[in-house]
């Protein structure tokens, strides 16, 4: 009896096996048709399975599987060459800015939540008083006011 029961037990879970197939389930859509092309689409769908074109050369979207094999043609991607010191840091009273060739920058001192809190002309060398700033973390925004070339460093107040 045990062997008739372990055998039936093994041929239902056989014949009622799931299969993966394409298969889209949404909630609502539509199709429209046009001579030779036909686009279908859902909302929500769920796909399974890789869906090619006829000849299969081309993958089409699929759910969470990336659709094709796309290479960026150019990018330009400037180079900074902002070359501004600031230091100490951690700074406890002042902070210095320095560039080699920069006499002059537009500074700006922001919180850890985005609040700006001094926004000054500052002179190359000269000391920027941070004394008033209460202990935390900062971002020192510097712009250079030849170039106009800007960039942002986190600097610590003890």
């Amino acid at each position: 009896m045990r062997y008739f029961f372990l055998g039936f037990l093994l041929l239902s879970l056989l014949s009622h096996s799931q299969t993966i197939s394409k298969e889209v389930i949404g909630s609502g859509g539509q199709t429209f048709e046009n001579g030779n092309n036909k686009l279908s689409y859902t909302v929500g769908e769920v796909v399974v399975g890789a869906m090619t074109d006829e000849d299969g050369t081309y993958q089409l979207g699929n759910g969470y599987h990336p659709s094709l094999d796309l290479s960026t043609l150019n990018t330009e991607t400037p180079e900074l060459q902002l070359q501004v010191k600031v230091f100490p840091n951690p700074a406890t009273k002042v902070i210095y800015v320095n560039h080699p060739t920069e006499q002059f920058f537009i500074v700006a001192i922001t919180d850890v939540s985005g609040k700006q809190i001094l926004q000054t002309l500052h002179q190359k060398e000269q000391p920027l008083n941070v004394l008033t700033l209460t202990t935390g973390t900062y971002f020192i925004t510097v712009t250079t006011k030849e170039s106009k070339q800007t960039n942002t460093y986190k600097f610590i107040k003890k």
